[in-house]
């Protein structure tokens, strides 16, 4: 254990410093740096496909080289193996390819959401994705890992494809030591990150000058630690790749100090775009989720209405679903097995019927409430709706039309508006009812938001970033983020310069909106570390 251990550390200084390598590793920093800040401006530009390109040419050179660097292949040897590199373009590509895909999830180094955001998908596919979302998700998932398995089983095999000198390819149990030991890389990287996170949490309470020098210094050491385990971490699985070869102890090799100066200067760039990007700290449209607050009462009940409507939300967010006799409950989930402890849907009763039900939550009780005596409470407090559509394959046809047709003009007049995760619904609103503020609700967020147009967006909490807010602003749709219930959630949304959060914590959210920006530093380093993960 302890010769791998030197080996492993050997491969490391043989991988950053050989004279080759070294010019690869600042090439590939300043690509990937310039990426970022170029897929802050909208949309494909040409120099942004073309860095893309270019990364893309350094990467299968990077690769290539290290490969047999750490396979001890004489200098010799390997002009054949560049050529085998133009002549296998297409195999570089596919795992170039695979490995974006397995790292999407991850962050892609930074790029996932600067990509996705200029995903190009047709609103019938993002539709039929976001009613199926389980479904496909499951699909997605099997897809990664057969990549992922590929790629582990394969990986070998393609790199003595490429550079056929290599003779002894990893074992599975190599690789997979490889990729543990990555993993444990970035869990250190993390670790260090979060707690430079706490230290600006302190900052931001015990300091009165100097948080926002502190908050660059820590997301430059951020940045640069990541880019040192990202280099290791692709070091160390080629390592394991070409089977953990013995590596010579002696070798010309240039100082480290150019790499650091290249990555330190490039990282002062990118450091400053993320310090100065806007919008940040904005003022948030407070939205009570369901109409409760800290469990004060049964969800989307009149009472929630009421008690709500005391504390003066933006909107109060609730749910319709269509009974058996064409109206509509208030209601979110479709079964009413946990609220009312009776396995039926809206569909299988009249609006009479469901309102004769007892609903029960966090030891309070209400009847359930009909969309018309809730709309006319809500009338009487002149208090702001947004009301979200829910369907089913049950729903009626024309049943978006039939409510346009109802309450479109009387939602607009009171200044409500509707949103819904079916984008059939808000494409038939936005024209049957024009004068009706519609949105669209993102299950998760993975396309350009103009692809589904919109009056506005509530966009899904956990993949939420500042690209998705901005692209969304560019259309000049407000952005809504649903649910941030922590303080840590809220605050973090609100540094990446949401219009409005959809909470069930009304409260907490008010509170954390009235803090000092200045104080909260620490949140816009939390987004810039869950950016790369």
């Amino acid at each position: 254990m302890r010769e791998q251990w030197h080996q492993l550390r050997q491969s490391w200084r043989r991988g950053l410093t050989s004279p080759g390598l070294l010019r690869g590793w600042g090439l590939l920093i300043l690509e990937f740096s310039g990426l970022r800040l170029l897929a802050t401006r909208p949309g494909w530009s040409v120099a942004l496909v073309l860095v893309l390109g270019a990364t893309l040419v350094t990467s299968a050179g990077q690769l290539t080289q290290l490969a047999l660097t750490l396979a001890n292949v004489p200098v010799s040897d390997r002009r054949a193996s560049y050529r085998l590199v133009v002549q296998h373009w297409f195999t570089w590509c596919g795992v170039l390819i695979a490995v974006a895909i397995l790292t999407v999830p991850w962050g892609l180094w930074g790029l996932g959401s600067r990509f996705l955001v200029r995903l190009p998908v047709p609103a019938s596919w993002v539709n039929f994705v976001g009613l199926n979302r389980r479904p496909v998700l499951m699909v997605a998932a099997v897809v990664y890992f057969v990549i992922a398995g590929v790629v582990l089983l394969r990986g070998p095999h393609y790199f003595r494809r490429l550079t056929p000198q290599l003779t002894h390819p990893g074992s599975i149990g190599q690789m997979v030591t490889g990729l543990l030991l990555g993993g444990g890389l970035t869990l250190l990287w993390l670790a260090v990150s979060e707690l430079l996170v706490g230290v600006n949490v302190w900052a931001g309470h015990a300091l009165q000058f100097g948080r926002g020098v502190l908050a660059g210094a820590s997301l430059w050491l951020i940045l640069m630690g990541f880019t040192l385990v990202a280099i290791l971490t692709v070091i160390t699985t080629i390592w394991s790749w070409t089977g953990q070869q013995r590596q010579r102890s002696s070798y010309y090799h240039r100082p480290l100090w150019r790499l650091v100066a290249v990555a330190g200067i490039i990282g002062v760039a990118v450091v400053g775009q993320t310090m100065t990007q806007t919008p940040r700290f904005t003022t948030t449209t407070l939205i009570s989720h369901r109409g409760v607050d800290h469990h004060q009462a049964v969800q989307n009940s009149v009472t929630a209405l009421r008690l709500i409507h005391r504390q003066q939300p933006t909107y109060v967010e609730m749910d319709l679903h269509e009974t058996k006799d064409h109206q509509w409950v208030v209601l979110h989930d479709e079964n009413l097995e946990v609220l009312a402890q009776k396995r039926v849907t809206p569909h299988q009763l009249t609006l009479r019927q469901l309102q004769g039900l007892t609903l029960r939550e966090d030891g309070h009780r209400a009847k359930l409430a009909g969309w018309p005596a809730y709309l006319r409470t809500a009338e009487r407090l002149r208090q702001r709706l947004l009301v979200e559509i829910k369907t089913t394959p049950q729903d009626s046809r024309g049943m978006t039309r039939r409510f346009a047709q109802q309450y479109g003009a009387r939602l607009a007049r009171d200044q409500s508006a509707v949103h819904s995760l079916d984008y059939r619904v808000v494409r038939q609103l936005r024209i049957a009812a024009p004068q009706l503020r519609v949105g669209y609700i993102t299950p998760f967020n993975w396309v350009a938001p103009n692809v589904v147009p919109a009056d506005f967006y509530s966009f899904q909490r956990i993949s939420m970033s500042q690209q998705f807010l901005a692209a969304a602003h560019r259309t000049g749709a407000p952005a809504y983020v649903w649910t941030p219930d922590s303080q840590a959630a809220m605050t973090r949304t609100w540094a990446l310069g949401a219009d409005g959060q959809i909470t069930n914590e009304l409260t907490r959210l008010r509170a954390v909106t009235h803090q000092d920006p200045a104080a909260n530093w620490w949140a816009v380093i939390q987004n810039f570390i869950l950016s790369y993960i």
